[in-house]
């Protein structure tokens, strides 16, 4: 019966070993994600401060950051930046009609129709 005894309890002190183990390791990957995620933040920072200030291409101010529309091509160039209200009022002004035959759907109609 001792026998079975001192083989449950360091079976038992090997797991909490173990145990004891892995939450260390699970605390140092915490601490390694949290300094990851300061580290992407700060690059994000950085890097928005880096990118030039924009102009917008209806009304000619610069625009501030996370305030702009970028339209592009079918290629993804870039063909011109607006500020979002510069851009709202665009769209509004313009009259669209669903016309299957026109590549994507959409054809300007004129004011009249």
């Amino acid at each position: 019966m001792q026998m079975n005894d001192v083989r449950c309890r360091s079976s038992a002190g090997e797991r909490k070993a173990k145990v004891e183990v892995a939450l260390a390791r699970l605390k140092s990957l915490k601490c390694q994600v949290s300094e990851l995620r300061a580290q992407c933040e700060a690059l994000k920072t950085l890097q928005s401060e880096k990118q030039e200030a924009l102009a917008c291409n209806e009304c000619g101010k610069l625009i501030s950051q996370g305030q702009e529309v970028t339209l592009k091509d079918s290629f993804g160039k870039v063909k011109s930046h607006y500020h979002k209200d510069c851009f709202k009022a665009i769209w509004l002004s313009q009259n669209w009609r669903f016309d299957y035959s026109s590549p994507g759907f959409l054809r300007m109609s004129g004011k009249d129709e």
